[in-house]
């Protein structure tokens, strides 16, 4: 956020234009982070419930998505052009519950999502207690980081409305699409993860 107070500071300075992007989670081909944490999960045998009741959405960028958004966003920050010192939010568009998003690339990978569901709040008062035991005591970390069980648990979603109508963003793959497209890459990533840790 300071960051990008900073770069949008510095529109028009010494005739430089400035613009920010703020994706969501990042996802497709490449992705060391998002399905990372579930195929850890997995492969540690960990992961035996969905964490919150399953109506909390979120969204999140398919990269191919993320870097169209990007090209536009450049060829309209000119002099006068409309994303010249603005921040747009550049995402997918579709905003889906995490497990549900997750669900077709861990199937597909041979594992099944657990249909148990435990209160995000239950989980995070653990993880809560969990993370300060690890920094007071040198505990080990926390299964979750208590801030994850916020981010998959209540809503948390972003209108693409602006980067639409200024830069004429349209998502350029959907969610299904994009799920389709990363299948192979995830798969693999899934089983080098479980061939490293064996």
């Amino acid at each position: 956020m300071i960051a990008e107070k900073w770069v949008l500071s510095q529109n028009g300075v010494d005739g430089v234009n400035t613009c920010a992007i703020r994706p969501s989670g990042i996802w497709g081909p490449g992705d060391q982070t998002v399905f990372k944490i579930f195929f850890e999960q997995i492969h540690k045998g960990i992961m035996h419930a969905r964490v919150g009741n399953g109506s909390a959405l979120l969204d999140n960028t398919y990269v191919d998505n993320l870097i169209h958004g990007q090209i536009l966003a450049a060829e309209h920050c000119v002099s006068g052009g409309t994303s010249e010192g603005e921040a747009y939010f550049i995402n997918d568009g579709e905003p889906i519950n995490m497990f549900d998003f997750a669900k077709p690339i861990i199937e597909n990978c041979g594992k099944k999502m657990p249909k148990l569901k435990i209160p995000a709040g239950l989980i995070k008062f653990f993880m809560v207690i969990w993370q300060e035991l690890h920094f007071r005591f040198k505990f080990p970390e926390p299964l979750l980081p208590p801030l994850s069980i916020e981010r998959i648990a209540i809503n948390n979603y972003f209108s693409i409305e602006k980067a639409k109508c200024d830069l004429g963003y349209e998502p350029l793959f959907t969610t299904k699409q994009g799920i389709e497209a990363s299948k192979d890459f995830y798969t693999k990533l899934f089983h080098d993860m479980k061939t490293k840790k064996a």
